[in-house]
């Protein structure tokens, strides 16, 4: 199975994982920013200054999901811009949005669901949206 990792458009990984990061920016910000701040309990300020690893451990795990589903689309050998949908779909519920939702269910989140919800959507659509470009990039 992971013969397939020579196969893998790294351009495609590259695209994908910035078309993710940038979907993160604008879902978390002016989309559900209001519904995340309510999740979370924390209201962020327009003028609020972030260090650098609140963009850097976003983007990285942004490209390690990526690259996941990269190696899963060659690996299933994906031949159709549905079976990639489908691929992403299945990621994004099976593993993502179940993810964010069980660690949402923290005894220090005020509300645990709307969390859960706004971050579990995001992955789902960003992991579709990654399964997209992998497919329509494949060489």
């Amino acid at each position: 199975m992971f013969d397939v990792l020579q196969e893998v458009n790294l351009v495609a990984v590259g695209v994908a994982t910035v078309a993710y990061f940038v979907l993160g920016a604008l879902w978390f910000t002016p989309l559900f920013g209001k519904a995340y701040d309510a999740g979370t309990g924390v209201k962020r300020s327009a003028n609020q200054k972030w260090p650098a690893m609140y963009y850097i451990g976003p983007f990285l795990s942004s490209l390690a999901v990526t690259a996941a589903t990269a190696v899963l689309l060659y690996a299933l050998s994906v031949q159709s811009m549905v079976d990639a949908l489908v691929l992403g779909f299945v990621v994004g519920i099976g593993y993502l949005a179940s993810t964010s939702l069980s660690n949402a269910i923290a005894p220090n989140m005020p509300r645990p669901l709307v969390y859960g919800l706004v971050v579990g959507c995001y992955h789902l659509v960003g992991v579709m949206l990654v399964s997209a470009i992998l497919f329509l990039m494949k060489g």
